[in-house]
């Protein structure tokens, strides 16, 4: 992995005759590809959309296992199950399910909380508890406890279940433990033998716990949860560039990464679109960054400015997946 993201990508991006193929079936690409075209279909009225997002869902149910996980994609952690490939299943499920999707699309996302309850578990972090990162335990990684509570708000709005709120106290609890004074969330926080991180792509993990945050807080009414999208949005608005670029990290600018820019565009407008903080401008300057760069086929190049010099104009359907929901969210009106 270290490999492909320093080099092999590069050669990959410039020369895809002489490269071959990745062909990895990321449960969380194909969410964020069927959750954008319900939200293109909510736009436009077009039943293709809402066609492409049920046979998404279809393909995500269908690789669930039985214990209901799903298995991870890269050959060098199959061994593992991620809890955030799980949580974006889950949420595909539930966002077709009401939508006219197969009725047992809701036992999906049943099944795979319940797998999180019995293999991939908690961490204790103080009174507050962290969501795991794998089925075996490493540090408490925030990111993923932001996402969980996010999960479990859909599945108590699918259901009505109060059981599926009874941690979201404590895994809040945890979340605002450790937030900085400047509204970040740290990457990693030392657990089950591993370090901790303090940083790492820190505005564009911040952007999406900002995001889940902010929606619970607004199903839910959430005070706590407000608090914390409102922090992180603060910090976030410091790392849009002049450009409109969101900068690659706390230490450094470089290299400008589409995708990060469009999510950290989005949780900006998500916490002004909400009244809670004025953000309109940064979340705006974000957005014209990445509709700037869109080519004449409607995709979007990954990078420019890595090593300084070098640019990555490679089509990751993933990542294209995540801005195209985030700008046909931000389309609504």
């Amino acid at each position: 992995m270290r490999w492909n993201i320093r080099v092999w990508r590069f050669w990959k991006s410039w020369f895809p005759a002489l490269a071959p193929r990745d062909r990895y079936f990321f449960v969380q690409g194909q969410a964020y590809w069927a959750l954008a075209n319900w939200t293109l279909h909510d736009l436009t009225g077009d039943p293709d959309f809402r066609t492409h997002a049920l046979a998404a869902t279809a393909a995500i149910a269908a690789t669930q296992r039985c214990d209901g996980g799903w298995d991870y994609p890269l050959p060098e952690r199959r061994h593992l199950t991620a809890t955030v490939e799980g949580d974006f299943g889950a949420i595909a499920a539930l966002e077709a399910w009401p939508r006219g999707g197969e009725p047992a699309l809701l036992e999906v996302a049943r099944r795979w909380h319940d797998y999180v309850e019995l293999h991939i578990g908690y961490q204790s972090h103080g009174d507050g508890l962290a969501v795991n990162y794998f089925d075996r335990p490493r540090g408490l990684v925030p990111n993923n406890t932001a996402e969980w509570i996010w999960v479990l708000g859909r599945l108590h709005a699918a259901t009505g279940e109060a059981r599926y709120l009874a941690r979201v106290p404590a895994l809040l609890g945890f979340l605002e433990r450790v937030q900085r004074p400047t509204g970040e969330l740290p990457y990693e926080i030392a657990g089950a033998g591993a370090p901790g991180r303090e940083h790492y792509l820190c505005y564009q993990y911040n952007a999406f716990q900002c995001m889940k945050l902010a929606w619970y807080a607004e199903s839910h009414g959430d005070a706590r949860a407000r608090r914390l999208a409102e922090g992180l949005a603060g910090f976030l608005s410091g790392g849009v560039t002049a450009s409109g670029a969101a900068r690659a990290s706390c230490g450094a600018v470089r290299p400008e990464v589409v995708y990060y820019a469009d999510a950290v565009g989005m949780a900006l407008h998500t916490v002004t679109r909400h009244g809670w903080a004025d953000h309109g401008p940064a979340a705006d300057r974000a957005f014209d960054f990445v509709l700037a760069r869109q080519r004449p086929d409607g995709g979007l190049p990954f990078s420019r400015g890595d090593y300084h010099v070098l640019s990555d104009p490679g089509p990751y359907p993933r990542y294209l997946a995540m801005s195209l929901y985030h700008l046909a969210e931000r389309a609504r009106p």
